[in-house]
């Protein structure tokens, strides 16, 4: 990763039923990144990190109103 240029995924409906993308998020953040996922149901995060347990549109709005976009 690059240091100057910090790594954000924001993970969209990622269940535990198939957890590949779940487990690529959390070895990323290991490294240096940051996680928000969002997803309506098992939305548990590692420490530190920030869940929305809301369907993938609504999270979005919510992440847009924050930033003022």
């Amino acid at each position: 990763m690059n240091a100057e240029k910090p790594l954000a995924v924001i993970e969209l409906g990622a269940g535990t039923a198939v957890p590949t993308i779940r487990r690529l998020s959390e070895r990323l953040v290991r490294r240096g990144g940051r996680l928000i996922r969002i997803t309506p149901r098992e939305a548990q995060v590692p420490a530190g990190e920030h869940d929305l347990a809301l369907g993938a549109p609504e999270g979005l709005h919510r992440i847009e109103a924050v930033l003022g976009t």
